[in-house]
């Protein structure tokens, strides 16, 4: 029984195992002292339930707690160590954007040193989009990359605060920031690698919550950061960020066309709203134009597009067709492209149904 115990904790992700441990910590401490326990968590949530009325200052308190949580755990938890071989090119992205780059010139022996979604010519670079680097970039300046991590996802918690506050009482949306906050400040891999999740998901969070903001009273402010958020999306996920952002945008049009209950007046709509949302998605076109004509040599061409040309045979889509396969420089390419993407997901229905189940 035992052995079989172990093997089952073997199973658990160390992340996990620590919000376990952690949980299993106070329960116990509940138990052996439940009075004591009880005038704690009484105090702790008589101080929530004052915080949370202050929605400017629950927001920055939420920030705050994530960062001192995290920190806390750092003995049992420490600064995670890349292993995997997306959060080595986020890496890389993080460090030409710290270095005050877009790209790399490529290296005259780049065949000796491939690496796994990166490119390597026109420029030697990342084919990922540059929000998560741009995190990665602001750790590394302030001493660590894991710090732009720990920002990210302390920033996540506290957009997705200031988004359900536009939808929800105050109480429900610290609660609902709360559980976020416990599900992926602690021991999701979204905090503890280098993959990246929070930067995309704060983006999101800030979409959701300008919006009805802008609807309600069309503020210039809130026009802005419906344009932040997208610009976030589209820098980080740009296809999920697309699908993301279609009902925002019909709802929007909906909006300027009068066609939804709002106070607001015409000139105020488009001038609290349209006016503003359109230069910040003009910079954000702009600066996506610049940055793939810096990386791949054309303002059409994504990095990512480039890298799946040259190194996939399978496509991205359910739709995609696969093609003959390629030949490599090196054995691990060919063991990664040419057999486990081919032999895990050939894109079918049945394939989707087992990856997803």
């Amino acid at each position: 029984m035992s052995d079989y115990l172990d093997i089952l904790l073997m199973r658990v992700p160390h992340p996990l195992f620590v919000t376990m441990r952690i949980a299993a910590c106070f329960s116990l401490l509940a138990i052996l002292f439940p009075r004591l326990m009880q005038r704690i968590f009484h105090a702790v949530e008589s101080l929530f339930s004052r915080l949370e009325e202050r929605k400017a200052l629950a927001v920055f308190s939420i920030f705050l707690i994530v960062i001192g949580v995290r920190l806390a755990v750092l003995p049992q938890l420490p600064v995670p160590v890349p292993g995997i071989h997306d959060e080595f090119s986020n890496l890389l992205l993080g460090d030409t954007l710290a270095h005050g780059r877009l790209a790399n010139p490529p290296h005259p022996l780049w065949i000796s040193f491939e690496s796994f979604h990166i490119n390597w010519v026109p420029t030697y670079s990342s084919k990922y989009p540059p929000g998560q680097g741009a995190a990665l970039a602001l750790g590394q300046l302030l001493g660590h990359p894991w710090i732009g991590v720990l920002l990210s996802a302390a920033a996540m918690c506290a957009a997705i605060l200031w988004m359900l506050q536009a939808w929800l009482p105050a109480r429900w949306a610290f609660l609902g920031a709360a559980l976020v906050a416990l599900k992926f400040g602690i021991g999701s891999y979204w905090i503890n690698s280098y993959w990246g999740g929070a930067v995309a998901a704060m983006g999101g969070a800030l979409v959701l919550g300008a919006m009805p903001r802008l609807v309600r009273r069309a503020r210039a402010r809130d026009a802005l950061l419906l344009g932040l958020g997208i610009a976030i999306l589209a820098n980080t996920r740009p296809y999920e960020g697309l699908l993301f952002c279609l009902p925002v945008a019909a709802w929007l049009l909906l909006w300027l066309a009068g066609k939804t209950k709002s106070p607001a007046t015409p000139h105020a709509r488009f001038v609290g709203g349209l006016a503003p949302l359109s230069v910040v998605l003009l910079l954000t076109i702009g600066f996506i134009g610049y940055y793939n004509w810096r990386v791949t040599g054309s303002a059409l061409l994504f990095p990512h597009v480039l890298n799946s040309r040259t190194y996939r045979s399978t496509g991205l889509f359910l739709w995609d067709q696969p093609k003959q396969p390629i030949t490599y420089h090196n054995q691990q390419f060919d063991d990664f492209y040419n057999g486990w993407e081919r032999e895990d997901y050939d894109h079918t229905w049945a394939d989707v149904l087992k990856v997803s189940g």
